[in-house]
């Protein structure tokens, strides 16, 4: 499972790097951070942290995506590389091989709660904040802060307008 999701972040790093339009960079992000979520949700075997790290990063996302396609004229989108549709068919066809394979095996799923499972989530989560990662964590702690001061400071209303009037 990882290694499609993987498979997915590289073909969108790679349409990310061809193409130039704001929307479209700004949709690839939203995808990449989708994809970051599902990663981390299933190594963590608790979905509350990516969860909310998704709530926040697009919410933020969400902000600068109008911030832009306020200022951005209403051009239409034109793919200036041939390899784009390609990559895209790729991820599709990907995707249609691993479902394909997912549906094919037998499902061993239990519906009873795991007493081992919550014990291992609660040793996985008590290892995301150690001492080891703790640059890590500070690291993206101002990373939210100075994405919500950029945040502030693009949107507030003493200037007047971002975008001139004709």
């Amino acid at each position: 499972m990882t290694q499609f999701f993987s498979l997915c972040s590289v073909i969108l790093s790679f349409m990310f790097l061809l193409e130039s339009p704001p929307l479209f960079l700004s949709v690839v992000i939203i995808l990449q951070t989708i994809i970051l979520a599902l990663i981390i949700s299933l190594f963590t075997l608790s979905s509350w942290f990516s969860f909310m790290l998704l709530m926040i990063y697009l919410s933020g996302m969400m902000i600068i995506f109008i911030y832009v396609s306020s200022m951005a004229s209403n051009e239409m989108f034109h793919s200036k590389s041939r390899l784009f549709p390609l990559l895209l068919s790729l991820m599709l066809m990907f995707m249609a091989l691993f479902l394909i394979n997912n549906t094919a095996s037998p499902s061993d799923s239990n519906n009873t709660l795991d007493l081992s499972l919550i014990q291992n989530t609660a040793v996985k989560i008590s290892k995301m904040y150690s001492k080891s990662l703790s640059a890590m964590t500070i690291l993206l702690i101002i990373y939210l802060l100075l994405a919500m001061i950029m945040v502030t400071n693009n949107s507030s209303f003493s200037e007047g307008p971002m975008r001139s009037a004709k």
